[in-house]
């Protein structure tokens, strides 16, 4: 019955989880019932399995072992979190837009504010931990009719990425 964020990506310092761990530290005494999922492997997931047990989130914050099929996790979260401190382009916001997932980002280089661009999920500062949360609190209290418009902008924005489209200017370029 909990609704949960999912983040997805590699357990290490470019993804940058531990960001998010620490912010759903907050998120869940205000909104005891959210959840957050990371979805990945890496050299990090002791750190991030400590970072949980330090403050007391096992049954609120879960390491989940890399998937090749995310769209249920998209499909059924609240939206997607991405705190990386660089990115490029971001694929798995390309994967939440399609799968109809409200998008959460660092403003980070190279990708996510040219994806989300305009009004098509948010941004917050680059590694800055009351931003995040801002921006969670601030999405948890839209109103629907924007949390759509939001959703179907970023919709729109990931067919700009399709292998159809690529090729499609690939070959323009070519011939």
């Amino acid at each position: 019955d909990h609704k949960f964020f999912v983040s997805i990506g590699r357990y290490t310092k470019q993804k940058n989880h531990a960001l998010a761990i620490k912010c759903f530290n907050n998120i869940c005494k205000k909104y005891g019932h959210i959840n957050f999922l990371i979805i990945g492997n890496g050299e990090l997931k002791s750190e991030y399995e400590n970072l949980i047990q330090k403050y007391n989130l096992k049954e609120k914050v879960f390491l989940i072992n890399y998937k090749d099929n995310i769209f249920n996790f998209l499909n059924n979260s609240l939206g997607l979190i991405s705190t990386s401190l660089w990115e490029d382009p971001g694929f798995v916001m390309i994967e939440a837009a399609a799968s109809n997932a409200f998008v959460i980002s660092s403003d980070c280089p190279s990708g996510p504010k040219e994806f989300l661009y305009p009004e098509a999920g948010l941004l917050f500062e680059n590694n800055n931990l009351e931003d995040l949360e801002s921006k969670i609190v601030e999405y948890l209290n839209m109103d629907s009719l924007k949390v759509k418009r939001f959703k179907k902008n970023a919709k729109k924005n990931s067919i700009k990425f399709t292998k159809l489209r690529h090729y499609n200017i690939l070959s323009k370029h070519l011939n």
